[in-house]
């Protein structure tokens, strides 16, 4: 339920549509092989109710046993280019799915009414697109864009935070910090910039996962943990030069399950040396998101007990999904139970924020720094008519007192002074010193 999808499953296969009320299109077709590594944790229960999960993945998802569409809806099986009925389409699929209109104050109707007007009787589809563009540039979502072969449109072109200053810190080629470029050259320099105060005791330096994750010794007593992305560690050509997350479900399974087994590897090793240390630190500042799993696997690492860390639902037509509570157990490798300090800022985003919001639920845990970016949301990617490809944020996470954090970022427990431009450098720095400091503090009290 939620999610507008359809799965056609039969012996030789299944077929997967992305679908609104009005239209249908086909988003993947895979083997019976296929389906195995696009789908686990598969149940169908007598009623046909079919439940199932993506590969290695968090969330669950329910379908119902229709034995044919609803009347009414059109089924594209074929690319269709008409712009009036993408369109349409297009705010279809925005009006039933997209969680926060009101938080972001658009009204989407008088946002449609405008866009059909510009269209006219007979628009190109490059005036479709550039149309599109003025209508998702009011939600403000970097979670949100549509992309056709010739062109990609974002409802945002810079996201929150000082992006040029962290490109001239790194000399980073692309601001966008998910890709694999991007996250090299920051781990290059890493060491010998942001923990360049700590030279002197930094003991035990180490990088592993494609250098997305590094540990150490920061100064005696005080253990540090980077994390540059939430996916790409696993020992593979895939993982190794991957930009974003396969959107193909039968690929994005096997990635996950190689990313989601190193990353355990590395947690089993880093654990361990850094298990000596009174407080640890986590920084999550230039963590650009991926797999929310990536973070609840840390997250395991720092429990005495099974703990529920958030609720989220998503948005179904008039209303919600039944809320997902997601309940984790302590990891059965080496963890760590003493003082934790997340470091969080504007540049920590998408799956990065996840983590910091279920590991603020964490007793251990303080989180210190600036409010995230903002866009908690899972993508929910849909096909539509043309083929483009349409992405927009459709789930809402929720702490267990109720509250959500899209578009505001998850706030800190303990804030420090915002990362400025003028020189990003030294804020960054300063921040990994007043945490050093609280831990040291914490350390003084035990």
């Amino acid at each position: 339920m939620g999610y507008n999808r359809v799965l056609d499953i039969d012996a030789g296969g299944y077929t997967a549509y992305s679908a609104t009320a009005g239209h249908a299109c086909v988003s993947e077709h895979g083997s019976a092989g296929q389906f195995q590594e696009a789908f686990d944790r598969v149940e169908l229960t007598a009623q046909g109710r079919l439940s199932l999960f993506h590969a290695h993945d968090l969330t669950r998802y329910e379908f119902e046993r229709r034995l044919e569409w609803e009347p009414g809806c059109r089924i594209h099986r074929q690319p269709d280019a008409d712009a009036l009925l993408n369109f349409h389409a297009f705010a279809e699929v925005f009006a039933e799915n997209y969680a926060f209109f009101g938080l972001r104050g658009v009204d989407w109707e008088a946002v449609c009414a405008a866009a059909r007007r510009r269209l006219g009787p007979s628009p190109t589809g490059a005036l479709l697109l550039d149309v599109m563009q003025e209508m998702i540039a009011a939600l403000a979502d970097l979670h949100v864009y549509v992309a056709s072969p010739d062109r990609k449109i974002r409802s945002v072109q810079v996201a929150r935070g000082p992006r040029q200053a962290l490109r001239t810190i790194f000399d980073l080629p692309t601001p966008q910090l998910s890709a694999r470029s991007t996250t090299e050259m920051i781990a290059a320099r890493l060491r010998d910039t942001l923990l360049a105060d700590f030279a002197a005791t930094l003991d035990g330096f180490r990088q592993a996962g494609n250098e997305v994750i590094c540990w150490g010794t920061l100064c005696p007593g005080v253990g540090y943990l980077s994390l540059l992305r939430m996916f790409g560690f696993a020992a593979t050509a895939a993982a190794r030069n991957a930009d974003d997350l396969p959107h193909r479900l039968s690929e994005a399974g096997p990635f996950m399950a190689a990313d989601m087994s190193c990353v355990q590897r590395i947690l089993d090793e880093a654990m361990a040396d850094l298990a000596q240390h009174e407080a640890l630190i986590v920084d999550v500042r230039l963590n650009a998101g991926g797999f929310d799993r990536a973070g609840i696997l840390l997250c395991e690492r720092l429990l005495d007990k099974p703990r529920t860390v958030y609720r989220k639902k998503a948005r179904c037509q008039a209303g919600f999904t039944e809320p997902q509570s997601l309940t984790l157990a302590p990891a059965p490798g080496p963890r760590f139970m003493k003082p934790v300090y997340v470091l969080t800022s504007p540049f920590t985003q998408s799956a990065g924020e996840v983590f910091a919001l279920a590991a603020s639920a964490i007793p251990t845990v303080t989180l210190l720094g600036e409010p995230t970016q903002g866009i908690l949301s899972d993508n929910l990617f849909h096909r539509l008519p043309s083929g483009w490809e349409v992405s927009l944020s459709n789930e809402v996470y929720e702490t267990l007192d109720g509250r959500c954090f899209e578009s505001v970022g998850v706030p800190p427990a303990l804030p420090l002074p915002m990362l400025g431009a003028a020189d990003l450098l030294s804020d960054l720095r300063a921040g990994l010193r007043i945490a050093v400091e609280a831990a040291a503090a914490q350390r003084s009290r035990r």
